[in-house]
């Protein structure tokens, strides 16, 4: 078994020595594309034994990539750039891994350590697709962040080694480089996506590069259009979600958006400790303890039955699992506050009846919420048991609840107390049952006025139950109303009924907001 590894460099002499050093005698040729240098970087390759050829640079990173796929004559190639090196040794494994776990893949991903050699510390640690069977077919795409393809489709059989088996070292995004290496790649993945055949990673790598270059509107634009079209089979796929909930998280206005983020995280990285433990923050500022202390909890879980593979990687720490305990107690403290009487009867004895008041009037609220989610099960059952339950259970509601529901159960009109009561409440119905769990209950609003009714649907909005707001927003006429329709057609996936609705916003107000969602229906390609 022959294995090439295989660069392309320009203007590295000092790295590409590094590089080079650490492989010595580890592999059977190697391949050095050359796209343009000015120093000593092609002696320096030569004088390492490399076979050097030259491609003009012409902005495309996969297309100098594939050139030195073309020259390779090993069986298998191990993609390195001059940035890169193995430490301590750990190169002498390449050819064992390759023949232990190379058997059943065409693809090995293993460990890449990130330092920041400025500021002397290790930045992350990853895994990277750089072992490849050369196959026919093989080939990169992508002017920038290329990735392999395998006849224009990701490889198939992909193997992970193990951490500890092999470990590459990356410098490439030191302090001193990172903002003229942004920049560059800023311009080519703008070209790329002006081009009209992104690939799906383009806005994770959009949001990485405005992140990097302090351009957190950008960043947070971006992340939410990669987050928004789900998971990516690729290594570190989960980076867009992890900008976004670090800069919602400086952000206390953003809390919504925050949980939402979170939320997402979860649903598409369940295997993730630091997004159970981020969701849990989230729930328990939500006022929701039960559950965040069990989304602390799956954290511990996850973190202490975790081994360090696959394709993505961690942050959780033992500092952040000790911090987490720490929360957890707390949100469960919380909840038996909430649960108990005792502090019902602690302000009581010392006389503090506002404290009481707010304090019980919250207890009330929260268990009649629980009382309607239960109630709106029941309504599905037929059955005399059902109903009798259920007749039991309105019993037990705050009177301002029961009146609502004994409405809708009636088919009655609702007075202006009732549609103010339900308002409040739609909300924590649907985070509580789900947007589907309610889709009857909601269907209550389109009776009330129009003024409460475009209050509901906003309501509604904020919980992303696109599907029931909508439906209330049918006779929206003023600017603010308009512009929740058409976010609520952009989320349902009708491009242009959202497209004209918004341009009907942006024609009669300023809408910043409008401006956004027209540009993203652009981007996102509604309009193919």
């Amino acid at each position: 078994m022959r294995i090439s590894a295989c660069y392309i460099v320009r203007n590295e002499a000092a790295k590409l020595a590094r590089s080079l050093d650490s492989l010595r005698g580890t592999v059977d040729e190697i391949i050095v594309v050359d796209t343009g240098s000015t120093d000593d970087t092609v002696s320096v390759a030569e004088e390492h034994g490399a076979r050097v050829f030259h491609f003009p640079w012409r902005d495309d990173f996969a297309a100098a990539r594939n050139v030195s796929l073309s020259k390779a004559t090993g069986d298998w190639i191990l993609v390195v750039d001059a940035d890169e090196y193995f430490a301590g040794g750990m190169a002498g494994n390449i050819r064992r891994v390759v023949e232990t776990y190379g058997k059943e893949a065409d693809l090995l991903l293993f460990l890449r350590r990130e330092l920041d050699e400025d500021e002397g510390k290790v930045l992350l640690d990853s895994y990277v697709p750089r072992l490849l069977r050369r196959v026919d077919g093989l080939a990169y795409e992508g002017a920038i962040h290329e990735e392999p393809r395998h006849q224009g489709k990701g490889v198939g059989r992909v193997g992970t080694v193990p951490a500890g088996e092999l470990l590459m070292m990356h410098t490439g995004y030191s302090t001193a480089i990172s903002k003229a290496k942004g920049e560059r790649n800023l311009a080519l993945l703008q070209k790329e996506l002006a081009g009209g055949r992104a690939r799906d990673s383009i806005y994770m790598y959009l949001a990485e590069t405005y992140d990097g270059l302090g351009d957190e509107e950008n960043a947070l634009k971006y992340a939410w259009l990669d987050v928004n079209s789900g998971r990516k089979a690729f290594a570190f796929s989960s980076r867009a979600y992890r900008i976004l909930l670090r800069i919602l998280a400086k952000r206390p206005e953003a809390y919504r958006d925050r949980r939402k983020a979170a939320a997402i995280a979860v649903k598409d990285f369940p295997e993730l400790p630091e997004f159970h433990a981020e969701y849990a923050e989230c729930l328990g500022y939500g006022m929701d303890y039960r559950g965040a202390v069990m989304e602390d909890r799956k954290a511990l879980e996850l973190f202490s039955g975790r081994s360090i593979s696959g394709l993505e990687p961690t942050t959780f720490t033992r500092e952040t699992a000790e911090f987490v305990k720490d929360r957890m107690e707390m949100w469960a403290e919380k909840a038996r506050e909430e649960a108990d009487e005792e502090p019902l009867r602690d302000k009581a004895a010392v006389g503090d009846w506002q404290g009481l008041f707010h304090l019980t009037d919250r207890i009330v609220w929260k268990r009649g919420i629980e009382l309607l989610s239960l109630l709106i099960l029941m309504e599905s059952d037929a059955s005399e048991l059902a109903r009798a339950a259920s007749d039991s259970t309105v019993k037990l509601l705050p009177p301002s609840m029961a009146k609502v529901w004994q409405a809708y159960i009636d088919g009655a009109t609702a007075n202006s107390m009732m549609e103010e009561t339900y308002a409040e409440m739609i909300g924590d119905l649907v985070r509580r049952t789900g947007a589907r769990g309610v889709t009857r209950f909601a269907s209550f609003a389109r009776t009330f006025s129009p003024k409460r009714r475009h209050e509901v649907a906003r309501r509604l909005a904020e919980e992303e139950a696109w599907g029931l707001a909508l439906p209330l927003l049918e006779d929206a006429e003023d600017a603010e109303e308009l512009l929740l329709r058409g976010i609520c057609l952009y989320h349902l996936g009708d491009g242009d009924s959202a497209r004209r609705t918004l341009l009907g916003v942006r024609e009669s107000n300023d809408s910043p907001e409008a401006e956004s969602y027209l540009r993203w229906l652009k981007e996102a390609a509604f309009d193919a």
